[in-house]
């Protein structure tokens, strides 16, 4: 057992970021391990998503009409003889509602120890250590898998760059009859449920304004959203913000909401609930608020005890003159 696995996170045809932040760090772990990197795609007509996969050496594709959208038991069936087929040291999946609704299923089938919420993994003496949030993030536990182990990756835990590099990866193209997998069944995909449509994907921007309890009113994110122009970045809340609704749900950052893992991360009045933090997985966190010890500021780069209201003005103002000049 010397491979490591990757499970690609697909949604309507599209690999989704965490898929590739799992390839750069599976690269890492395969040096380590004197194995291959094995990425498992699941689905139907999904062939032009291959040379997305560069950063795997090998890359098996199983596909099925049947599989054309996630269905648990029938991506379960499939994964399970894939697993039995490589026989992988390390099996990474994301902490997505594709990962988890997946992970669980097989590892139970397969007598596979899991760790969910990994932030990180290592080798050590041919052992596998995994570190994972516990207690909604409180504490950092390092857990030992013995000899082999499915590791739930939250998101932002690794940098995608890694993973996304040009390659010719060996495609090994399989149906689930050539895994000896039947796919018959009463179970029949009706269709996604989507939450509200969005007006933009905070997980998906390099500069996220946020705002808190600190904004004090619904008039004054007008300011967040000014700032948020002049830096080019996208306003996003914490829960109360949200739950008061003053920004819809889609821009809500944390456990119940979103992660955002860009460059910059602006907290205005937020507090910094361990709820929130869960979401904030950006290079580069800048925390306001006039309580010193806010939790916000245990994430922090940098931090400014002042009022929000005071600062947002000056702010936009000189970066306007800087970007003017």
């Amino acid at each position: 057992m010397k491979d490591v696995m990757v499970v690609a996170d697909v949604m309507e045809n599209e690999i989704q970021e965490i898929t590739f932040e799992m390839l750069g760090k599976a690269k890492e772990l395969a040096q380590e391990t004197g194995g291959s990197v094995v990425t498992v795609l699941i689905g139907n007509k999904l062939d032009g998503l291959v040379s997305n996969l560069g950063a795997s050496d090998t890359v098996i594709y199983v596909e099925d009409e049947k599989l054309e959208n996630f269905t648990p038991e029938f991506y379960r069936r499939v994964l399970s003889k894939v697993i039995e087929k490589v026989n992988p040291k390390i099996i990474m999946v994301g902490n997505t509602a594709f990962g988890t609704d997946l992970a669980g299923l097989v590892a139970a089938e397969l007598d596979i120890p899991m760790v969910t919420s990994c932030m990180n993994l290592a080798l050590r003496d041919g052992d596998i250590l995994a570190t994972s949030m516990a207690y909604g993030g409180k504490v950092l536990v390092d857990l030992v898998a013995k000899e082999r182990g499915m590791f739930v990756i939250n998101r932002g835990s690794f940098s995608s760059d890694a993973g996304k590099v040009e390659g010719s990866p060996n495609v090994e193209k399989l149906s689930p009859a050539d895994l000896g997998v039947s796919l018959e069944d009463s179970i029949e995909f009706v269709g996604y449920i989507k939450p509200e449509v969005e007006d933009v994907d905070i997980s998906k921007a390099e500069i996220v304004v946020a705002v808190g309890r600190g904004i004090g009113d619904e008039s004054n994110i007008e300011l967040a959203e000014e700032l948020a122009e002049v830096l080019g970045g996208v306003v996003a809340g914490s829960r109360p913000v949200i739950d008061q609704g003053w920004l819809p749900r889609t821009r809500q950052v944390g456990r119940s909401g979103k992660t955002v893992a860009g460059k910059l991360y602006l907290a205005l009045g937020i507090s910094g609930a361990t709820e929130h933090v869960e979401g904030v997985k950006a290079k580069n966190v800048i925390a306001v608020n006039t309580d010193p010890s806010a939790p916000i500021f245990r994430i922090s780069r940098v931090g400014a005890v002042v009022d929000v209201l005071e600062l947002l003005p000056v702010l936009i103002d000189k970066i306007s003159e800087a970007k003017s000049g």
